[in-house]
Parts: structure tokens; sequence; C-alpha cells
């Protein structure tokens, strides 16, 4: 039995503007993971994938000519299916492109990325799935993946389910730890994987695709809490580009400051300036009230207020982590003042926020 585990994440500053390529975002991988497990099946038997995220069971497949399709009556794959089948496709026509005979097996994927009563926690669950399948099949089929190609197959496989995605939770699924990243032009990705196919795209060029490690904040503890309230991504991405066509006409300032924050946070985190970092988290929560200001998206949610004012109070830098819309806030704040940070968990507490014991997951080259 093969397995491998891939980390959640948190997006620290650079939201919205890093789905743009070549704009920056800071994110940190978790200790909230997606493991999966391979083992080989018989030859007689279909592939199967399984998951216990979002109730979604088991999925039957086979060859249909030189691809893998779901064993469905219509072919489809169902929504909960959506990224473990696209792992396992992409992986499929990479197999075919080399020549590899492909073999049937057996692929599950669990995870703890909801609370008890399955509400999604907004940790990335779907990029983690992705990047965990890509890697445990990888090693299945002895394909010799480097994190770089683990990162550009599970991208292609999410760019099948969610062409707008910027890949920065799948970025930071990969490499965890803190890094610095910014998006490649998606529609050149698919127009190149159209034309000469997945395993080309593994050493053509990406433009305005960058990882770049960083140390995280020393000095800083980072709290995070949850509203409670689910959100999509997805949706609210698209309600911001509705927007931006209609509305945003200032949308190149809002980039190039969301840029200049991201960049000076990366510069304060290498040189451990508490002060510094605090004052970008600060910078980075008001462009995004500014964007929603103009944009009307709704990301802040009177919950996310709740969390930012809260932090604010006692001293900590607060902000909405990643699309908004509900999910997680976080606080950063002098990991050495032990009771203005339990008066920050009392304050949200009180205020409908369930704080999260959450840890950085380290680079992968860091770990014990």
């Amino acid at each position: 039995m093969i397995s491998y585990r891939a980390p959640g994440k948190l997006f620290i500053a650079g939201e919205y503007a890093v789905v743009e390529p070549g704009h920056r975002a800071i994110l940190t991988a978790v200790d909230r993971y997606a493991t999966a497990t391979v083992v080989e099946a018989s030859a007689d038997e279909d592939t199967t994938l399984r998951t216990d995220l979002n109730g979604a069971g088991k999925l039957s497949c086979r060859r249909g000519g030189d691809r893998l399709i779901p064993s469905t009556a219509d072919a489809r794959v169902p929504t909960a299916f959506a990224y473990v089948f696209a792992a396992a496709a992409v992986i499929d026509r990479l197999l075919v492109e080399r020549g590899i005979r492909a073999r049937p097996y057996r692929l599950r994927l669990t995870g703890d990325f909801a609370d008890s009563d399955g509400k999604k926690l907004g940790l990335g669950a779907s990029a983690a799935v992705t990047a965990a399948a890509v890697a445990a099949l990888g090693i299945f089929f002895r394909l010799g993946l480097s994190p770089m190609d683990r990162y550009r197959l599970a991208m292609v496989a999410t760019l099948s389910v969610n062409p707008a995605a910027s890949g920065g939770d799948v970025a930071a699924s990969t490499w965890g730890g803190w890094i610095a990243y910014s998006s490649p032009d998606r529609q050149r990705i698919s127009e190149s994987i159209a034309d000469k196919g997945v395993d080309a795209a593994l050493r053509a060029p990406w433009p305005g695709l960058s990882v770049h490690r960083l140390p995280p904040p020393t000095r800083l503890a980072m709290k995070v809490g949850w509203t409670g309230e689910p959100a999509s991504t997805p949706a609210l991405v698209a309600g911001l580009r509705h927007g931006h066509r209609r509305q945003l006409p200032d949308h190149g300032a809002f980039l190039a400051k969301s840029e200049q924050c991201v960049r000076r946070l990366g510069t304060a985190l290498e040189s451990g300036d508490s002060f510094g970092i605090q004052g970008e988290i600060h910078y980075a929560r008001s462009i995004l009230m500014g964007l929603d200001e103009k944009a009307g998206v709704g990301i802040m949610t009177p919950r996310l207020h709740a969390l930012c004012e809260a932090g604010e109070a006692v001293g900590a830098a607060a902000k909405p982590s990643g699309a908004g819309g509900g999910d997680c806030g976080i606080a950063l704040i002098d990991r050495t003042r032990s009771a203005a940070i339990t008066e920050l968990t009392t304050r949200w507490v009180a205020a409908g926020i369930r704080p999260l014991s959450l840890r950085t997951h380290p680079h992968a080259d860091d770990r014990g």
C-alpha cells in the first residue's frame, strides 16, 4: 500500500490579486490533511476511487479508448468526485503519453477539513485532495515526479474542474511551509496541453508562475478563527470578475497595491520584522475592504468584521483569509502576550467564531 498526505492552506495576503497571472500571494500550509492511499487491484477489476469527503462514497472507472472514464450510465463524473477523478485522469493521460501500461488500482481519499457537522472549514480541501492523489499515484506508477511536476499535474487537474483557479492552494499543498506564489497564465497552459499534451507541459515554461519559500514569523503567533459560514471561492471570484467588467475601472490600482503589500510582507518575513509583518496584515485587510466596497462581492461578512475587530481590540493584526464570504480569518499577535491571546479567544467565542488549533505544516525538506 502507498500512502501520501497533503496539507491544507491559509492565505496570508494577496487574495483576489493572485487570480491574475503573475500576481503574488503569500500562503501557509496547515496541519489539516488529505491522505491518499493506493493499492493495486487485480487485472479483472475496475479502477475504483473512494473518498469520505462530501459523503461521496465510491466511483468505479474503466478505460474508454485511451482515456479513463467513470463507469456511470452517462459517463459523467459526480460532483463529489470532481477533483479526485481529475487527478486520476491527468495521471492516466501522462501514462498514455509516456507509453506506460496503466494498471487497475484502488485509490482512497480521507481528510479532516470539516467540523463535526460536515461543514467545510475553508482550508483548501480540494487542492489537498488533488495534490495527495497526484503524489500517491505518481509513486504507485514510479513516475519519479519532482515537487514542480506534482504541482503542475495537480494544477492541470484543478483547471479541468475550475479554470479560474489561481493554484495558490495547490502550491501550498505541494511545498508546505510559508510560500510566496504567483499564478501562471492558465489559458496558455490549457492551450498548450490541448496542443502538445500533459508530458510536454511538465517541461514547458509556465509564464507568470513563481514559488518562493519564506520563513514563518518567529515572534508572532498566528491565531485562526472560523466563522461557521462555509463560502464558495469560485463563486466569489466569479462575482468579482463580473464586477470588474462593469464597475471596477481601477482594478489595476487594486492589483498594484496588493503586489506592493505582498512584496513588503515577504521582506518583513525574511528579516523577522514583526512590526512590519503586522503592518502589512493591516494593509492587506484594508485593500480587501476597499475591493469589497467597490465590487460588492460580499467578502466581509458580519462575523469576519467581528473577528477582525476582536483582533484589533487586543493589539493583533487581523484579516480574512482567502476569498472571504465566510470561512476563516487570521490574527497575528506577539506570542509572549498570553493574556491578550486568551482575551482574543474569549472575544471570538462570544462573537460566534470558533478558534481553530492549527500549526504550520513545514516545508517538505524541513520535516524531522
